[in-house]
C-alpha cells in the first residue's frame, strides 16, 4: 500500500455492502447479515502559495471581535466533566439568545473579548487546557475559508486575521499549491460544501465543468501573479477573459482549451505601457487571488462571473479602506506603508467576508435556476 501524501485527506466515503450467510443453530438454518464496507477516497487539498506558511501567532484579534460563537457539544461536554477546571461553569462560559429554531446558547462576552480569552497569556483557556478539538468549529477553523466541491478541497484565508494580512506583504509568487496538513487541520477543516451539486454556471442552461472551471481559477490565479500587471490591468484581463469563456458552447473545442485560448487573448490585447507593479501592487493582487480562489461566490450568486464582480468588490472595498490611511494628496496606487496597508487589508476583509447579512445556508440546488 502507498503512503498519503501530507497534501491529501481522506474524504467522501463510498460505502459498499456484501451479504455473507452464516450457520445459525444447525446446518439447514442460516442467517444474512449486511456489511457496510466504507472505502476512503482521497482528496487533495489547495490552498495559495502565499497562505501556505499561516500558523496561528495568538494576536488575539479573533478572540476579542465579539463574534456570537454557539456553544457546541465538545465544549459543552468538557465544561461538564471538570477539564477546564472547577472555576469554569455553564453560567460563567454561557448566555442565550434567540435563534432561528429556539434558545441557542452561546459563549460570553466580556467587552467584546470572549470569556475564554486569556488577555495575560493571549491565549483560549479552552485551546490551553482541553486542546484545539475542543474549539467552537468557528473558532477551530477562522481565519479560514473554504470551499469543497468535486475537484477537491480549497482554502483561501481571511485577512482580519492580522498574520494573514501580514502574509500578503512578503512578495512571493501567487500560486495554487497543495496545502499543507497545518493549514488543513489534518483534513478536518470545514466550509462551504458543494460537493454534491452542480458546477458553477458558465450562463443560463450551460454549466462550467471541473477540468475547465479549475484551469479559469488558475489562469486567473496566473495573472494577478504577473508582474507586469497592475492589479487594474490584471482585474480587466481577467474579466474579458471570463466574458468570452461564458460565451462557450460545446462543440469545436472543449471548456479548459477555450479559458486558455480566452486568457490568451485577453492578456495580448492588454497595453503595458503605463504598467508597473511595486510590492504593495503585488499585495493588493495577492489578496485579490486570494477573493477568487475558493471563492462561494460562483456556486451561490450565479458562476464565473459572480466570482469576478466579487473580486472587483474587494477591490473597490480595499481602495476605500488605503485612501484615508495614505493621507491627503495621496493617491491609492501609491505605496502605503506596512501598518496602513494590513490596517486597510483587516478592515476590507472584515466588511467582506464578516458584515454580510445575506450569507445563509441556502439551498445550493435552488440556485442553478438562476
Amino acid at each position: 500500500m502507498g503512503t498519503r501524501s501530507p497534501e491529501q485527506e481522506t474524504g467522501p466515503r463510498s460505502v459498499f455492502r456484501f451479504w455473507r450467510e452464516v450457520t445459525a443453530g444447525s446446518a439447514s438454518a442460516t442467517r444474512s447479515f449486511a456489511i457496510g464496507v466504507t472505502e476512503s477516497i482521497t482528496v487533495s487539498t489547495y490552498c495559495l502559495s502565499i497562505h501556505s506558511s499561516y500558523t496561528c501567532a495568538d494576536s488575539g484579534d479573533c478572540c476579542t471581535a465579539g463574534w456570537p460563537i454557539p456553544a457546541e457539544p465538545p465544549l459543552i461536554a468538557a465544561l461538564t466533566s471538570g477539564a477546564l477546571g472547577q472555576a469554569w461553569t455553564a453560567g460563567r462560559a454561557f448566555e442565550t439568545e434567540a435563534g432561528p429554531g429556539g434558545p441557542v446558547s452561546i459563549l460570553r462576552t466580556v467587552r467584546d473579548a470572549c470569556v475564554f480569552y486569556e488577555p495575560d497569556r493571549r491565549r483560549c483557556a479552552i485551546h490551553r487546557q482541553a486542546g484545539p478539538a475542543t474549539l467552537p468549529t468557528a473558532c477551530r477553523n477562522f481565519p479560514r475559508v473554504t470551499l469543497c466541491d468535486r475537484r477537491g478541497v480549497f482554502i483561501t484565508l481571511s485577512h482580519f486575521c492580522p498574520t494573514a494580512a501580514a502574509l500578503l506583504l512578503e512578495d512571493r509568487d501567487i500560486t495554487i499549491v497543495h496545502a499543507p496538513a497545518s493549514l488543513s487541520l489534518n483534513g478536518g477543516v470545514e466550509g462551504l460544501d458543494a460537493t454534491g451539486v452542480l458546477p458553477p454556471l458558465l450562463g443560463p442552461g450551460m454549466l462550467t465543468d471541473a477540468e475547465g472551471y479549475s484551469a479559469w481559477e488558475r489562469e486567473a490565479v496566473g495573472v494577478f501573479n504577473d508582474r507586469r500587471y497592475t492589479a487594474e490591468n490584471a482585474l480587466t484581463i481577467i474579466s474579458v477573459a471570463t466574458d468570452a469563456v461564458c460565451r462557450w458552447r460545446p462543440g469545436a473545442e472543449t471548456l479548459e482549451a477555450r479559458v486558455h485560448a480566452a486568457f490568451d487573448r485577453a492578456r495580448g490585447a492588454r497595453d503595458l505601457s503605463s504598467a508597473s507593479d511595486g510590492p504593495s501592487e503585488h499585495a493588493i493582487k495577492s489578496f485579490l487571488a486570494a477573493h477568487l480562489f475558493a471563492s462561494w461566490h460562483p456556486y451561490q450568486d450565479g458562476g464565473l462571473q459572480a466570482a469576478v464582480r466579487a473580486v472587483e468588490t474587494a477591490f473597490v472595498t480595499l481602495r476605500e479602506e488605503l485612501a484615508p490611511r495614505l493621507g491627503s494628496g495621496r493617491a491609492p496606487g501609491l505605496r502605503p506603508g506596512r501598518a496602513p496597508f494590513i490596517a486597510a487589508v483587516r478592515a476590507a476583509d472584515f466588511r467582506l467576508r464578516h458584515s454580510r447579512t445575506d450569507v445563509c445556508p441556502r439551498s445550493l440546488p435552488s440556485l442553478r435556476r438562476h
